[in-house]
């Protein structure tokens, strides 16, 4: 998606990795950018765009340029083809695809790979009669040569061939040209021919040209309407600039010259604006800038400067600022000017500075004299027109009530990063009533609470409505119990007396509010510890208590589970039929004792009566008498001699031994109360009823574990 404006009539396109315009554009676009996409071919239906004045189609793909390439579109104005891949002019068909946008006054063509300026086969290199400005700035040209490439162009003003490999500039032809910009190129030598064909050339930039050198002979390089100048950062050694009679502005810093002659710029009767910093200039001489009548501004800082001859700047009477900042001045001589009203001598290691030094200065308004060895300023130097005194980073400790005394219109002081220790006095500052700002900061000053001058200055700098210094600038150095507090700070007890006593019975205040607000905090900081450990402790019990249900649910549903398994447990004698009444008649008699169900013997009787292969009957009935069980023996008498199929179902059957407690759960059980008691009287439907009584007989027992009177469940 583009980005229009509110009317439509600009869109934004660009960085949308488009290879064509999008749809849907309005017809009546006046700006459109569809920079930085991935167009390789030039956009067709611009042709319809007939409104459009600004497009900007840079940092694609474009190779050539068609013939008709701009037809219907007769409202452009600026064309942007920057940052495409165009190697050739023939490309760009010169001839004909500028002649259709009648109104097209800018064509950026840098940053393509055109290398050279030539002759194109009787072709001009560009045809257009509205086009003014020119860019071909980072374009790898490194000559310019044959037919002039600006012949085709009759109403060019502005052509730029920055930071190109250019070593020589020729038959550059134009009659309109105005501004040429040669910045960061190769050029080495300017011939005098290479100018006189551009008589209405205005600007020259030339600076960062490391190697150029401005010829020596004084009318080599000639440019009648040459005004401004620019050859900085290059390796001019001598000015020469005689050639141009009409110049206004000349920016010639950092380069090589080294000295001045005299009369140097005697036929630059228009100069304004002179720039000579960052050289290596090492003296002047009193008539080195003789002819300058129209000169305005001088800089000279950062040279090698020691003198300054008294009278050399009364030849510039129109000079206003003068900058000699950064050379090796020692004294501030006796300099004379009816105009300067901006004099930086910084930074020069000035030590002394002559009481009549600045009468000869009768407009001077601003004086800089920062960064000096200044260790004092002598009585009474005069000025009647010296507003702003810089006097900031010397080493000057002492001033006194003549120091400012003929500074009438003296507005702003700074003496920052001295070495002043005594506190100043309101006194000094009688002569001054126009002073507004005073910058004290950053000195060493002497704190005496006690000495009523210091209250008295720290009000007259800091207080309202002639405020001249912020208090907080105003630092004590000593005593050593202020140092670092500001004299506000260090003294307020003893200028506000009164306040000692408010502000002790405030202190005091304060220590019990903060007692009582501890004590609180503690109080409450104890409630709440002790309103956790009492939840923690509640909780941990809740805990318990679930714990200990959780257990009894689980031992409730293991008696229930073995409840409902034992209740569900069949009956063991149901499990085998008895035998018929006839099978029991022809049943041999069992060589084994056989037991009542409701016997209860340990295991060393269980063994002692395994050791015994028969009994009689009567002992069948001692046994049952001595034990206390219950047995139902019939009448009828077991034969000892067994066929071989009973034997061999009798040692299959295992013998079934019951406790008296066994048979009573027996009796009860489910089994036992289905079973029919007259199975056995099925052949004769005779009824049989049978009687069981338990008798209570305590067995014989060596040890008891219960009392004599208690009786048992076993013994039933």
């Amino acid at each position: 998606m583009c980005i229009c404006s509110a009317d439509k009539t600009s869109v934004d396109c660009s960085r949308r990795g488009l290879t064509d315009l999008p749809a849907g554009l309005n017809t009546e676009v006046r700006s459109l950018n569809i920079s930085n996409n991935e167009i390789s071919t030039f956009p067709r239906t611009l042709s319809r765009f007939y409104t459009l004045v600004s497009l900007d189609i840079s940092g694609n793909r474009l190779t050539e340029l068609p013939g008709d390439a701009l037809s219907n579109v007769t409202s452009l104005e600026v064309l942007n083809l920057s940052k495409n891949y165009f190697d050739s002019w023939l490309t760009l068909n010169p001839n004909d695809v500028l002649q259709q946008a009648v109104k097209l006054k800018l064509l950026d063509l840098s940053n393509n790979k055109f290398k050279t300026m030539g002759n194109l086969a009787n072709q001009e290199l560009l045809i257009s009669s509205s086009l003014e400005t020119l860019i071909l700035d980072s374009c790898e040209i490194d000559s310019i040569h044959g037919r002039s490439p600006l012949s085709g162009l009759s109403n060019i003003k502005v052509l730029k061939l920055n930071n190109n490999p250019i070593v020589r500039i020729q038959n550059l032809i134009s009659s309109t040209l105005k501004s040429l910009y040669l910045n960061n190129c190769d050029l080495t030598t300017i011939d005098h021919n290479e100018l006189k064909y551009l008589p209405a050339l205005l600007s020259l930039k030339m600076s960062h040209n490391y190697r150029l050198e401005l010829s020596a002979s004084a009318y080599n390089l000639f440019s009648e309407s040459l005004k401004y100048l620019d050859i900085s950062y290059c390796n001019v050694l001598q000015p020469n600039l005689q050639g141009f009679p009409n110049l206004k502005k000349v920016i010639l810093n950092h380069n090589m010259v080294r000295s001045l002659r005299s009369h140097e710029f005697s036929n630059n009767t228009k100069l304004e604006y002179l720039d000579l910093s960052y050289n290596s200039i090492g003296s002047l001489k009193s008539d080195t800038f003789k002819g300058l009548s129209m000169l305005k501004y001088l800089d000279l800082s950062w040279n090698e400067i020691a003198t300054v001859p008294e009278d050399t700047l009364l030849d510039m009477p129109s000079l206003t600022q003068l900058k000699l900042a950064r050379n090796y001045l020692t004294r501030v001589g006796h300099l004379k000017s009816h105009s300067i009203t901006l004099l930086d001598i910084s930074s020069c290691e000035i030590s002394t500075i002559g009481k009549d030094s600045l009468e000869g200065l009768q407009s001077l308004v601003d004086l800089d004299l920062s960064r000096n060895l200044l260790s004092y300023i002598p009585d009474s130097i005069s000025s009647n027109t010296l507003k702003y005194l810089n006097l900031n980073y010397n080493r000057i400790s002492y001033v006194n009530n003549f120091t400012f005394f003929m500074l009438p219109r003296l507005t702003g002081l700074a003496v920052v990063g001295n070495r002043f220790t005594t506190i100043w006095r309101r006194s000094y500052f009688a002569s001054n009533p126009y002073l507004e700002r005073l910058d004290l900061s950053d000195n060493m000053w002497r704190c005496d609470c006690n000495d009523d001058n210091m209250y008295d200055f720290y009000e007259f700098v800091t207080l309202e409505p002639n405020k001249k210094e912020e208090s907080s600038n105003l630092v004590c150095n000593s005593p050593l119990s202020a140092i670092g507090h500001s004299w506000l700070e260090a003294c307020y007890f003893i200028w506000n007396p009164t306040e000692v006593v408010q502000n002790a019975e405030s202190l005091i205040w304060f220590i019990i509010i903060m007692v009582i607000g501890l004590s609180l905090c503690l109080i409450l900081v104890n409630a709440i510890r002790r309103s956790m450990k009492r939840r923690l402790l509640a909780i941990q019990a809740e805990r318990e208590r679930q714990v200990e249900e959780a257990r009894d649910r689980l031992r409730q549903l293991r008696m229930q589970t073995e409840q409902e398994a034992l209740s569900n447990t069949p009956d063991p004698r149901d499990l085998i039929a008895p035998p018929s009444y006839d099978e029991a008649l022809s049943m041999p008699k069992l060589n084994v004792s056989c037991h009542s169900l409701n016997e209860t013997g340990t295991g060393k009787t269980r063994r002692k009566r395994g050791r015994r292969k028969t009994k009689s009957s009567g002992d069948l009935l001692e046994d049952t008498e001595r034990n206390g069980d219950v047995r139902i023996v019939d009448d009828l008498e077991l034969t000892e001699t067994l066929n071989s199929e009973t034997r061999q179902r009798t040692r299959r059957r295992r013998p079934t031994r019951y406790g008296s407690h066994e048979i009573a759960d027996l009796e009860h059980s489910p089994g036992a109360r289905r079973r029919p008691i007259t199975e056995y009287a099925e052949d004769n439907n005779d009824s049989i009823t049978m009687e069981v009584h338990a008798e209570l007989v305590r067995p014989l027992r060596g040890h008891r574990r219960y009392s004599d009177d208690e009786p048992r469940e076993s013994d039933f």
